[in-house]
């Protein structure tokens, strides 16, 4: 050991110590600014950051001394939280400094640059050049007005709310009718980083199918991945634009701010999609965003797609914030969560952008967007206005559009709870807009919103069941009060917590409270949609086949096995009633809440998505006996009883949470189901059997009895999967099997059989190529065909085993793709075909112990002796570079390894647990293992196509094939082929990740070697020696040296101290007294831990030689000659310190 060699360069810490007054700065800071702009939730340190206390200037508030003065202080004090000059933008700002002397590139450099452009005022109207105001006189639009009631401590208050007309009417245009399409800007910015690649080709097709058409004006088309691209003037997205690499969203924000300002159009549409958060650059988007704002005299709506379920929400919503001033009911959000979801959400935007609606109308009388917001006079088309006052003043409108007046004449009318919601969103949409521009956000808001739906509610509850329209608003009014319970507390939500830990939290609440909310129920009413009209047409068509064929119902044998145990009434019975005809006088809804529908009663979970696919239908329970049988006049009775605020469903044990029920599945005995058929055929039973399931007497929908049927069949399979059952539940089975053999005469199920038997690939895709009837054929579920194919199969006309066994094989491909059609597919770090092939590579425990094997053998391999090390590599950085060197080598070996090593076998237990209802439907693998038995399948071809083989080949197929037309298209190959691709799969996935990790661990366990050895040979203090001696132990290992080359050789050699500075001195070293001009890297391994290394070892024991020890020593721990040495690193070295006095004494004493 050479103590007194100079000590290498230190690194430099630059923790900053945090101030005291930081905490108290932050809450003064947070208080002055909620006060000052009424925010209603608290803030943090970004928000802080990003807010310099400037902003807090107003002339009123500053006139107040102690104010400014506050202010000031609060200013100084910000220093404290990192607030530093920016040399780009040449203004103070908050938050993150960049590191003085930290190289940026280019990019970086210009985001840093970046600053808003000059804003263009927008071309004015032909009509604006123009002097006069022009009267069309009266005008019919189809703008409303209603009344609002406000009841608050026993007193009313009325005020109105106005719906703006949908269009604006062809007398106001005036000349102006081609400036909307002449004046409109649109900008495309899209993300093309690597994520979104699962995204981009249903995004390109709906993109060029439903919005480039709707598009007028000019259009630029931008791509961003690690920079921002402009890919063409124009409407049309191609595939190739598609870049795959990083996410540059600032750089996006900065391109779109560029261009609104810079535009010289009125009306601007931004479309932005990304499915994450930037990650190109270090300048964070806020940067931008806290420098966004709507451009003036433009009209600029903002579309914000966000994909996946990694999109930037938080982010989106501020964009949209910020940039947006068009419309008020524009969604602040649309969300494709899955690639399926985004020729729906492109629909949508497509839509809206057909309404034209963003142009405004000037009205004669000022209104609100907000009750005790700032009034205005313009507005879009279709927004709602609020006006403090009642409707007396507003019956007689003028509406005005550049110099055109018209007037409108308005009707009063009465406040529904499903407009009123309306409004709520509306209003939810402006209160979020509000709070993420950090404007004021009327206090009271909320709390008039609750009162305006109570009062609402509590004119409801007072009403008689007089008429039809008081019947069914009673009724209704508890589904109106759930609906807002649920959307005022998540509006309260959003306003309330500061930062969601869960950003898809965020965009959940977001798009239940504000406007675009409710998407199934919109386009379920477009689709399915049921009126009173249809309703009364329905009844007569009902009423014909009813008196035709009347005299066989009554033939029909009703038990009570087949009544309600509540109400001891059927479907049947109540048919056979001979006061049955009373009922026509009934309205729609009091006709579906009193005929009795009767079936299996059972608990489904309410999903949105059953209204568009009825095949998603899912039941968690059955009822079991005595409650075999039951309807839903039995669940009306009890919601009649229930608070407005509680499900419509029963509990039949109040101890028991099993014998809960909230739907009906409509079923009849075998024995009256073939005579029932011409009834169940009918357009009336399809509306019952609708609300009896769905609980929604708005639509009618034709599969969904049929799909309820199958999946409360194969429900039964899962709870009873063994035969003999019991015998009720053997009834059950009878009655599914004799009410859905009703259906299967309809021509899509007959189609729909042909094309499984004869191409089971085909049918099972969730959109098939092939269309029946010019429609696409659907598998929503895999229920459908399995059902379809065991009703069948127990029909007269079966298939052989053969046809049979293939469909089986099918299913359970489809089954497994389904369930993964999505796994972990956002994940960059994902190992699917580790996960469900290599076990030892899955489990972290079983992957550290390989991998510390194979580290341990590679080791063994490439280090030979511990000598070997030192005595070929001089310093720790050759050794280094050495060590990585063969530890490349050696991972080049590893991919044979990793599949030589390690089993590849398909994790049963991993495909076993799978599960996705919404795409696969309610079932599990087990369920699919009873199905094949109940569809006749011997036990050797079961074992088959459940066996490990079987099994190995359909997951690694699913893997490879996300999409199901791709999977069912696709040859599904052999064991062995699938077996190649798997090893190859697992190799890709894990080489990289293993083979970095086992790089850096190799060198590590080398570069221990090496120290190890190292640390042998330097383990004794160094010996003073002088020249003579160093001449003469230098010859003897051949080392040219010569009394007169001693100083040429060994420069700096220092003869007081006896050391030299360009060679080591340890006897044990393989370099003793070798020169070489690397010597400080050799020796300075010692010093790694400076701390602990006695420093000055020689110097100090030479300068001390007459002194005593403890003298000594305290020089070192003062740091007299060097570093101050620990005690604690000096107490090892006295006795060679005192030998080191010694051994300079003498040589002082005896001269040289």
């Amino acid at each position: 050991m050479d103590a007194d060699k100079g000590d290498t360069d230190k690194g430099k810490n630059d923790a900053e110590a945090g101030s005291s007054g930081a905490t108290n700065t932050r809450d003064q800071l947070g208080k002055l600014l909620r006060d000052h702009r009424g925010y209603l939730y608290d803030l943090d340190d970004e928000d802080l950051l990003a807010s310099d206390p400037r902003d807090l200037q107003d002339t009123k508030m500053d006139s107040d001394e102690s104010f400014y003065r506050k202010r000031r202080n609060l200013e100084f004090s910000m220093m404290m939280m990192g607030r530093y000059y920016d040399p780009f933008q040449g203004h103070r700002m908050w938050g993150k400094h960049y590191r003085h002397g930290e190289e940026l590139d280019e990019h970086t450099l210009q985001q840093l640059r970046w600053a808003p452009p000059v804003m263009v005022e927008p071309e004015a109207f032909e009509d604006e050049k123009l002097l006069g105001i022009e009267d069309h006189g009266d005008v019919v639009t189809d703008a409303a007005l209603y009344i609002l009631k406000e009841k608050k401590d026993g007193e009313v208050k009325i005020h109105s709310m106005l719906q703006m007309p949908s269009n604006i009417p062809e007398l106001l245009e005036g000349t102006n009718k081609d400036y909307y399409e002449t004046n409109t800007f649109n900008i495309l910015m899209a993300d093309v980083s690597c994520s979104m690649y699962c995204y981009w080709k249903p995004l390109v097709n709906s993109w060029n199918e439903h919005i480039a058409p709707c598009l007028v004006g000019r259009t630029n088309l931008y791509t961003f991945g690690s920079k921002v691209t402009f890919k063409r003037s124009g409407t049309i997205l191609e595939f190739r634009d598609m870049d795959g690499s990083s996410t540059d969203l600032t750089g996006s924000l900065q391109t779109i701010v560029d261009e609104v300002y810079k535009c010289k159009e009125r009306y601007v549409n931004v479309f932005l999609v990304t499915d994450g958060h930037h990650n190109s650059t270090e300048v964070k988007p806020t940067k931008v965003i806290y420098q966004m704002n709507a451009a003036k005299g433009k009209t600029c709506d903002v579309f914000v797609l966000g994909a996946g379920t990694d999109f930037p929400v938080q982010y989106s919503i501020n964009i949209r914030s910020r940039l947006h001033n068009g419309r008020a009911n524009l969604p602040s959000l649309f969300w494709a969560k899955s690639e399926d979801d985004v020729p729906e959400q492109i629909k949508q935007i497509a839509s809206i952008i057909s309404e034209r609606s963003s142009r405004c109308i000037e009205l004669s009388l000022p209104g609100y967007y907000l009750p005790d917001g700032v009034q205005k006079n313009f507005f879009h088309l279709r927004e709602w206005v609020y006006f403090p006052s009642g409707p007396e003043a507003l019956q007689r409108l003028a509406l005005k559009f550049g110099r055109h007046i018209c007037h409108i004449s308005l009707e009063p009318r009465e406040m529904r709870l499903s407009i009123l919601n309306d409004v709520f969103r509306q209003w939810n949409s402006v209160i979020i807009q509000n709070q993420n521009k950090k404007e004021r956000v009327p206090l009271g808001v909320l709390p008039f919103m609750e009162c305006l739906f109570n009062t609402q509610i509590d004119a409801m509850k007072d009403l008689k069941s007089g008429t039809v329209k008081e019947r069914l608003s009673r009724k209704e009014f508890k589904m109106y009060e759930t609906d807002f319970r649920t959307l005022f507390n998540k509006i309260r939500d959003i306003l309330t917590t500061f930062k969601y830990k869960n950003e898809l939290e965020l965009a959940e609440n977001i798009l239940s409270t504000t406007v675009g909310g409710g998407k199934y129920e919109v386009k379920a009413l477009q689709l399915k949609g049921h009126t009173d009209e249809d309703f009364a047409k329905d009844y007569e068509d009902f009423l014909k086949i009813y008196e035709e064929h009347k005299p066989r119902i009554l033939t029909i044998n009703n038990t009570t096995e087949d009544c309600c145990r509540f109400t001891h009434s059927s479907t049947v019975s109540d048919l056979q009633d001979p006061d049955f005809s009373t009922m026509m006088s009934r309205s729609k809804y009091e006709f579906l809440k009193d005929f009795t529908i009767s079936g299996i009663p059972v608990y489904a979970p309410s999903k949105d998505t059953v209204i568009i696919n009825p095949w998603s239908f899912s039941v968690r329970s059955l009822l079991d006996e005595p409650y075999t049988v039951m309807s839903q006049v039995a669940l009306e009775s009890i919601a009649d009883q229930n608070p407005p605020d509680t499900s419509q469903e029963m509990q039949v044990k109040q101890d028991d949470i099993l014998t809960r029920c909230n739907a009906i599945i409509p079923v009849f005995s075998p024995t009256a189901a073939k005579i029932m058929q011409p009834v169940v055929n009918t357009r009336l039973y399809s509306v019952c059997a609708t609300y009896a399931i769905l609980k929604n007497p708005h639509i009618i929908d034709f599969n969904i009895h049929m799909a309820a049927l199958g999946v409360t069949w194969v429900r039964i399979l899962y709870e009873y999967p063994t035969i003999p059952r019991p015998e009720f539940v053997r009834r059950r089975i009878e009655s599914i099997e004799a009410t859905a053999a009703l259906y299967l005469g309809r021509s899509s199920y007959t189609k729909y059989w042909q094309l499984l038997k004869s191409d089971a690939a085909q049918a099972l895709m969730t959109e098939s190529t092939i269309k029946v009837d010019n429609k696409t054929l659907k598998c929503e579920t895999l229920i459908k065909p399995m059902f379809v194919l065991h009703m069948y199969q127990r029909s007269e006309n079966h298939e052989d085993a053969g046809v049979v066994a293939n469909i089986m094989r099918m299913i359970l491909l489809e089954y497994i793709g389904r369930c993964l059609s999505h796994y972990k597919k956002n994940d960059r770090q994902a190992t699917p075909f580790t996960d469900f092939f290599a076990y030892t590579l899955a489990d972290q425990k079983l992957k550290r112990e390989w991998v510390q094997n194979y580290i341990v053998e590679a080791k063994e391999k490439i280090t030979g002796c511990e000598s070997y090390l030192l005595e070929n590599f001089y310093t720790l950085e050759l050794a280094r570079k050495a060590a990585k060197k063969s530890a490349i080598e050696e991972i080049k070996n590893l991919k044979k390894e990793l599949t030589a090593l390690i089993p590849i076998v398909v994790e049963m237990k991993e495909v076993e647990r799978l599960r996705n209802p919404s795409l696969a439907g309610d079932l599990s693998w087990f369920t699919l293992k009873t199905f094949a038995r109940e569809v006749g399948l011997k036990q050797e071809v079961i074992d088959d196509l459940f066996s490990e083989r079987s099994v190995f080949v359909f997951t690694a197929h699913a893997l490879r094939n996300r999409s199901s037309r791709e999977r069912l298209s696709t040859p599904m190959g052999d064991y062995d082929e699938n077996y190649a691709l798997v090893t190859k799969s697992v190799q890709e996935e894990n080489y990289r990740i293993i083979a970095k990790e086992l790089i850096g661990k190799i060198i590590n366990q080398l570069e221990d070697v090496w120290l190890i050895a190292h640390g042998d040979a330097h383990g004794e203090v160094v010996q003073p020696m002088t020249r003579q001696l160093i001449l003469a132990e230098a010859q003897k290992r051949a080392v040219d040296v010569t009394d007169d080359t001693f100083d040429k050789v060994y420069k700096k050699y220092r003869p007081d101290v006896g050391l030299l500075s360009n060679a080591c001195q340890c006897r044990a070293c393989p370099y003793f007294l070798i020169p070489n001009k690397r010597y400080n890297q050799h020796s300075s391994v010692e010093r790694r831990q400076t701390s602990m290394f006695p420093h000055g070892l020689h110097r100090a024991a030479y300068n001390h030689r007459e002194s005593d020890l403890p003298t000594l020593i305290s020089s070192l721990e003062s740091g007299s000659f060097k570093t101050p040495v620990p005690r604690q690193a000096v107490e090892p070295f006295t006795e060679d310190l005192e030998n080191l006095q010694r051994l300079y004494h003498e040589e002082n004493s005896t001269g040289p």
